[in-house]
């Protein structure tokens, strides 16, 4: 049995598609048609970019991209969606968020406004920006001197300014703050260490813990972050405050590492094994037993709530909830990536995810491709398929976007006090509803509002842990809580068919803020 090795396995969903990874020795090896050398293929790569080169009818300017476009291609014949190249930019972010769980930077939540400027939705407590007195609704216009804009003219993006304000620990960067009604003034910053979240918790009615999952993050330099310490201190508050029930949200978690979700799925579940894997090699099989000390106790009734976008690492906690009905599961069936993944670096910065494993719940069941089906399957309130398409276009809109920012820019009417009350903003979408009719976007005003709402709470940090009014699976699980109904779920009678209901349609996710 080995536990803690292949700190990079990966299980989350990623749809992307190295060179062809040739061995040296193997060089010379035959195609499977036999006629083909891996020399002639290597060769015939290295000959169509020289041709493209000399004959594109426009410059190439990085015919490095031709070479990764290579890599790419030779991965995507392997046909698995799981299985891709990873640029640098996105590996340097995924080790710093996916396995570290920090980074060095500011400690500020960004958006784009409408303008294209970059303005700060919230600075985070104890942190450079923090100390710095830093606010919300301060702009950043210059870093270094650089001026900052997003525009197809500048072909700035988000993730550029992202990369430009995190860098390495206690280095220094000065960056120009526009504060409404002030004259701009800079301010030197060093960089420090700023943790990423992934739970997030509160105390509900009835003395019910709530904890929600976003991801599933590690810690290599310390166990005081990741998902794991932060579910185990959310998990021990709500003890410390008499926690009677215990409703754990997976839902939209999309997975992270395999360790991350063994850790917190064994907080609940004292014997046997968690998840085994299986892979091709050897190497790649593992078997994850449950430590007999439970810190969750067995007294304390469970509810798990999933959906269609709970995948791999939240798959395999409720799947071991589910198979040794330790809680029930409601809402809908999971999304049924039941494969591993291992992530290698390549020479060029980037790296490659490959799929190497098969991984099996506690009753030894592969989920690939099924999912786990609740044991109460109840669809959330959502928009019909007409109104979800018009709400993906509105939220793409630049008309929708530039509504929200504007109203917040012009209702800031007093330094470091950005305006908070969604109420106020409320009162006027129906002339955004009329501007987005104007581009042929119909939306009601029940699902703009609960849009607007989400995005506008983001760009003034507002964090909203739970939303009991528009909830339907919290409200239910709520529900079976004071009904004392999970004994009669994990245990039913042999002839009932627990409930349930048509899957409803894609959520519409909100603007995702970035943080530095």
């Amino acid at each position: 049995m080995k536990r803690y090795t292949l700190s990079f396995i990966v299980l989350l969903i990623a749809v992307g598609i190295p060179l062809l990874l040739i061995n040296p020795s193997e060089k010379a090896a035959m195609s499977r048609d036999g006629r083909i050398t891996r020399d002639t293929l290597s060769a015939t790569i290295t000959r169509a970019i020289q041709i493209a080169e000399s004959n594109y009818y426009k410059p190439i300017e990085d015919n490095n991209e031709m070479y990764r476009g290579s890599v790419k291609g030779a991965l995507a014949a392997l046909n698995d969606p799981y299985t891709y190249y990873v640029s640098r930019r996105e590996h340097r972010r995924a080790v710093e968020n996916l396995y570290n769980a920090e980074y060095g930077g500011l400690g500020i939540q960004i958006y784009r406004d409408h303008r294209g400027f970059i303005k700060i939705s919230k600075p985070f407590p104890n942190t450079p920006a923090d100390r710095a007195n830093l606010q919300a609704g301060d702009y950043i216009t210059k870093v270094d001197g650089k001026r900052i804009h997003l525009s197809e003219k500048t072909g700035m993006t988000l993730e550029d300014v992202v990369d430009i304000l995190r860098g390495r620990l206690n280095t220094d960067v000065t960056i120009t703050v526009q504060r409404k009604f002030l004259d701009p003034f800079d301010v030197t910053l060093t960089r420090g260490r700023i943790s990423i979240n992934s739970v997030k918790s509160t105390m509900l009615e009835d003395d019910i813990g709530y904890i929600s999952i976003t991801s599933f993050i590690g810690s290599r330099r310390t166990d005081s972050t990741g998902t794991e310490a932060e579910f185990n201190n959310a998990l021990e508050a709500h003890k410390d405050a008499n926690m009677k029930a215990l409703i754990l949200d997976l839902r939209h978690n999309q997975g992270g590492l395999l360790n991350a979700a063994y850790h917190i799925a064994d907080a609940f579940i004292d014997e046997g094994f968690i998840v085994s894997t299986k892979g091709r090699k050897s190497e790649f099989d593992e078997e994850y037993p449950a430590s007999p000390k439970l810190l969750c106790p067995a007294d304390i009734p469970l509810v798990v709530l999933v959906n269609e976008y709970s995948a791999s690492a939240s798959e395999i906690v409720a799947g071991a909830i589910k198979d040794t009905r330790r809680g029930v599961l409601v809402g809908q069936t999971t999304y049924g990536k039941g494969v591993v993944q291992k992530r290698y670096e390549l020479p060029d910065g980037g790296a490659m995810s490959l799929t190497i494993s098969t991984y099996y719940t506690p009753n030894g069941t592969s989920i690939n491709e099924t999912g786990i089906t609740p044991q109460v399957s109840i669809a959330d309130d959502e928009p019909d398929d007409v109104e979800a398409i018009m709400l993906r276009k509105a939220k793409t809109s630049d008309t929708f976007r530039d509504f929200i920012t504007k109203w917040i820019d012009d209702h800031h009417t007093r330094p470091g006090e950005i305006p908070k009350d969604f109420a106020l903003l409320e009162t006027e979408l129906p002339t955004l509803q009329q501007q987005l009719e104007e581009e042929r976007i119909y939306v009601s005003l029940k699902w703009l509002k609960q849009s607007v709402e989400q995005v506008f709470n983001l760009h003034v940090g507002i964090e909203q842990v739970v939303d009991l009014a528009y909830d339907r699976q919290l409200q239910e699980a709520i529900r079976i809580i004071k009904m004392n109904e999970v004994a009669k779920y994990l245990n039913p009678p042999e002839d009932t068919e627990p409930p349930s209901t048509t899957h409803a349609d894609t959520p519409i996710e909100p603007d995702v803020t970035a943080e530095e």
